[in-house]
Parts: structure tokens; sequence; C-alpha cells
């Protein structure tokens, strides 16, 4: 199963959390599945780190078209990842940064089974929102900051429509993971 586990890509952070985004890529590693993220640093990377430490498989979407560009012009990481997605070089957008951004999300999104959300602000909020949308499940690791702690609660309380959606809150990293994975593994 691919687990796509989307966040905050750089500080400040809650106490801790780096380290329960370590933990679920472990527990996902452990479980043998695969993580998925944006190809970002921060709380994703984290989990990529955690998973590769376990000799578990990463992917990561790039908004760029190769590796020069993800570490140059995004000055994303490219260690430990078993595996890099890149736009395509003839995309119509492929100098637009942002839009590089929200087409690697939508891509991220779509190729996996099931997402986890840590943190996070408006690249994470698209993230869910598309998962959201695509129906997918989503856990949520509460506690760790950003649009966890009111956004994605007043999302859901509002929304009018259902897409199939399941999404559950949960404090514990390796509970979250068995969680998520439980339901499509």
């Amino acid at each position: 199963m691919k687990i796509g586990v989307y966040g905050s890509s750089s500080p400040p952070y809650p106490d801790g959390t780096e380290e329960k985004a370590n933990k679920i890529g472990r527990e996902i590693a452990r479980l043998g599945h695969t993580v998925v993220t944006g190809g970002c640093g921060g709380l994703p990377y984290e989990a990529v780190m955690g998973a590769a430490s376990e000799g578990g498989w990463t992917i990561a979407f790039s908004p760029a078209v190769d590796h020069d560009a993800h570490s140059s012009l995004f000055h994303y990481p490219v260690q430990h990842f078993s595996e890099m997605v890149f736009i395509p070089s003839d995309y119509v957008h492929k100098d637009d940064r942002m839009v590089c951004k929200k087409y690697r999300n939508v891509a991220a999104v779509a190729a996996v089974d099931v997402a986890v959300i840590i943190g996070g602000h408006t690249g994470t909020l698209n993230e869910f929102t598309i998962a959201y949308d695509l129906g997918l499940d989503i856990g949520i690791l509460e506690g760790s900051g950003g649009i966890t702690e009111h956004t994605i609660k007043t999302y859901l309380k509002d929304m009018h429509e259902e897409a199939g959606s399941r999404v559950f809150f949960d404090p514990d990293p390796a509970s979250l993971v068995y969680r998520i994975q439980g339901w499509r593994g």
C-alpha cells in the first residue's frame, strides 16, 4: 500500500512533532508499505528518513522537472528517496513554481491509497482537500500544529458534500499508521 504523508515543510513545529513524523515513517515501513511525499523537507521528510532507516520504500513527487531543479530551484532534499517522480519537461507551466507545486500535489495524492496529515499550512490543506475529494481515508496526527488544530475540523463540520472519505484524528503515530493501514490493508 502507498501511504501519502503530507505536512509542514519547515519549522516551527510543536515539541516532539519531528520525532512523531519519523516514527510514522518507521511504522509504515515496518508494515511493508511505501511512504509517498511531495519531495519537500520538514515533517514529510522526517517520515521519509524514518522509513529509510527501516529499509522501507519511499517515493518523492517533485514539483521540478529533474533532480538538479529539485535541489537547486526548490532546495528540496534528494537523499533517502527510493524513487523520484518529476513533472513533465514539456509541461506548459514548468517555469511557474507555484503551479508546479499544485501539479505535484494532485499527482502525489492521486498516487496513494490513504493519506496522513501532520501539521501543515496552505499546501497541506490543498493535499487534504484533494485526498478528501478523491474519497481517500485520511489520518490526522493530533497535536502536530498547523491545519490539524482547527482548520480541518472546521472544514469537516462545514462540509455538506460527502466524498466517501473517512477522516480520523489520533495523537499517537503508531496507532495512526496501524489504524489507517488497517482500513485498506
